[in-house]
Parts: C-alpha cells; structure tokens; sequence
C-alpha cells in the first residue's frame, strides 16, 4: 500500500495542473491551483525517498505530471499574457513563443530522467517564476506614470521574449545548481545555502510576491559562482 502514496500525490499534482489549465483565464484561480501542483510535487518526492519505495514507474508518471503543470501551464499564462498587450505592443506570431516552454521542459525532464543529475533550473522553479510574473504584471505594478513605464519595459514582448529564451536555457543547461539540502549546521559547509536562505527572507518581506523572481534569479546567480 505504502508504494501507492507517492504515485497518489503525484496524480493530485497533475489534477491540480489540470484544473490550472481549465482555469487559465482567471489569474488567481490558476496561480493557486499551481501552487497546489508544487505542493504535490514536493510531497511526493519527500515521501518515496522517505518510504523507500522509489520505482521507474513512479519516475515516469511524475515526469509526465510535470510536463503537465509546470511544462504546459505557465506556456499557456504566457500565451494569454502576449495576446492581451494592447495592440501597439504586438508583434506577429510572437504568442507561439510561449510553446517554447514545454518543448524545452520536456527535454528537461526526458534528460533528467536519463541520468538523474541535478542540472539547470527544474520545471517547478520555471512555472513558479512565470507565474509570478503575471500575477506581478496584473497586481503589483501602481497605475501611475512610473508604473506604466515600467510595465512598458519590464513587460514588453522583447523583454518577455528574452525571459523565455533565457529561462529555456537553463532548463536544459549543464550547470549545476546549488542544493538546498543542508550538510548538518556548519556555517563554512552551508556558506552559500545560508545567504541564500537568509536574502530570500529578506526579499520576501520586503517584496512580497515581487520577491519570487528575484529570489530565482539570484539562485541561479548563486550556483553560478
């Protein structure tokens, strides 16, 4: 019975990408129902490794939940973000830029699957960062001059264009990416994962939501060098 746990949460995250899919056009609907997607995930892995009850099957269905809700899902939000730009910032067939995200998530995953190396950025941290994004765009950014013109910048189709590509090279990139699992309490083994914990606190009571792309961006910046 203990072998079917984590294949239920795996299967909840993918209901979960599933009713963010359905739900797409309402923007906090979809945002939570992805959240709940990251949830399962984490849960999932935490348990098989827990209960030891690990399988090829389990790896296979997870992969394919992920492609799910965090592969197809934030392509779709990005999708709807590009198709609702006023019309003077449009740039043809530019919204089929979005369908960049699977593809690229999809080899993430079939190369992980491959050889189970923690390489790039991994598909929950892209779904998370593109959904942020959104919620950002729609939420976050005041009404008035300074606002609009940085929702002109930072929300143009060349800077979202670039993201897309930028976030579609991590995913497949040989980089390795720092760990967060913490080797006991030492300060000089966990140097880099203690300034990372302790900037993102700090980010996200200072920014709040604005917080989660920062903090993902500074990740990669960290694992870097």
């Amino acid at each position: 019975m203990k072998k079917v746990i984590p294949n239920i949460f795996t299967l909840f995250n993918l209901f979960f990408g599933c009713l963010s899919i359905i739900q797409s056009k309402c923007l906090e609907c979809s945002a939570w129902f992805t959240i709940g997607s990251l949830i399962f995930d984490l849960l999932d892995g935490f348990t098989s490794r827990f209960m030891k009850t690990e399988s090829k099957f389990g790896k296979e269905l997870d992969s394919l939940a992920d492609m799910v809700s965090f592969g197809i899902v934030p392509s779709i939000r990005i999708f709807i973000l590009f198709s609702s730009m006023n019309e003077n910032q449009k740039i043809p067939f530019i919204e089929w830029s979005s369908f960049l995200i699977p593809i690229f998530s999809a080899c993430r995953l079939a190369q992980f699957n491959m050889d189970q190396k923690q390489y790039g950025l991994t598909t929950p941290v892209n779904a998370l960062f593109f959904t942020s994004l959104s919620l950002i765009k729609k939420y976050t950014i005041p009404s008035n001059n300074i606002g609009i013109l940085i929702k002109d910048i930072v929300f143009s189709p060349i800077t979202i264009l670039f993201i897309i590509f930028f976030s579609c090279y991590f995913l497949i990139s040989k980089i390795p990416m720092l760990s967060l699992n913490f080797s006991g309490f030492s300060c000089k083994r966990n140097r880099k994962r203690y300034l990372f914990l302790l900037i993102s606190i700090f980010l996200l009571l200072t920014l709040h939501i604005v917080a989660i792309p920062c903090i993902i961006i500074f990740y990669i910046i960290i694992s870097i060098y």
